[in-house]
C-alpha cells in the first residue's frame, strides 16, 4: 500500500483494514528497549514474529496459521528465549497443546482462542471486532476474556505523521490488554500494552513499512 492510499484513509472511515502481504515494524519497548513486529503473508498461511530485544536476554514471539476470508486462525505460538523454547501452545478447533517444554498438557478452550499478537492483527483487520468469547493464551496458560471495550482515541506522532488511533482494551478479572490501532496506517497496531499473569510489557510504534513501502515515508 503505497502513500497516497495511507493518506487517503484520512477522508473516510476505516470499516476494516486490507489484510497486507507483509508489514515490518520497530517498536519502543519498556525502558527504551527496541523490538519489532512482522507480518508475512503468502496465499492463505500467515507468519507472525514479535522480537524485544532485552539485553542479554533475547525475546522471540512467533505464532501462524491460516486465514479465512478476513478471520485469523492461529495454528501454533511459540515463545522463545535466548534461542530456545520457553513455552509454546498448538491449536486444533477448540483442543489446545500448551505448556512449558517439559510440561506439555492438552486443554479444551470455552471459545476461540488466540495467541496475543494474532488477536492485535485480527482486532485490526475486523475494525475493532473479535470472536466472542475469547481465550488468549501465552503458551504457558489459557486466559478467558470477558469484555472488549472501545476505549476512545487519542493523536499520536508516528514518524513523520500525526494521526488518530483508536483504542480497546479487553478483561479478564486483574488481566488486561490494551491495543491502540493508527486509523491513518491502515489500523497499524501503534500501542500495545499487556498485562496478564502477571507479566507486564508495552509497545509503541516508531516506524512501519507496509508491502515494501514505507508508511509514514521517512
Amino acid at each position: 500500500m503505497n502513500r497516497l492510499a495511507l493518506l487517503a484513509l484520512l477522508a473516510t472511515p476505516a470499516l476494516h483494514a486490507e489484510i497486507p502481504q507483509s508489514a515490518h515494524a520497530q517498536y519502543k519497548a519498556s525502558l527504551g528497549i527496541p523490538a519489532t513486529l512482522s507480518f508475512e503473508r503468502e496465499g492463505e498461511q500467515y507468519r507472525i514474529v514479535a522480537k524485544i530485544n532485552v539485553p542479554l536476554y533475547k525475546m522471540r514471539f512467533e505464532s501462524g496459521g491460516t486465514i479465512d476470508g478476513e478471520q485469523l486462525k492461529p495454528s501454533y505460538y511459540r515463545d522463545i528465549r535466548n534461542g530456545k523454547e520457553y513455552a509454546s501452545a498448538q491449536f486444533s478447533g477448540s483442543r489446545v497443546r500448551l505448556g512449558k517444554k517439559d510440561g506439555k498438557h492438552t486443554e479444551t478452550a470455552q471459545g476461540a482462542v488466540m495467541d496475543l499478537f494474532s488477536l492485535t492483527w485480527q482486532l485490526a483487520f475486523s475494525n475493532g471486532k473479535l470472536p466472542m468469547p475469547l481465550v488468549i493464551t501465552n503458551g504457558k496458560k489459557l486466559y478467558p476474556i470477558s469484555r472488549l471495550t472501545p476505549a476512545g482515541g487519542k493523536e499520536m506522532t508516528i514518524g513523520s505523521l500525526k494521526t488518530r488511533t483508536q483504542t480497546y482494551t479487553l478483561s479478564h478479572g486483574n488481566d488486561t490488554i490494551l491495543l491502540a490501532l493508527a486509523r491513518d496506517l491502515n489500523n497499524m497496531p501503534a500501542l500495545i500494552r499487556y498485562n496478564v499473569g502477571g507479566k507486564k510489557y508495552s509497545l509503541t510504534l516508531k516506524v512501519v513499512e507496509m508491502d515494501g513501502q514505507p508508511a509514514p515515508a521517512q
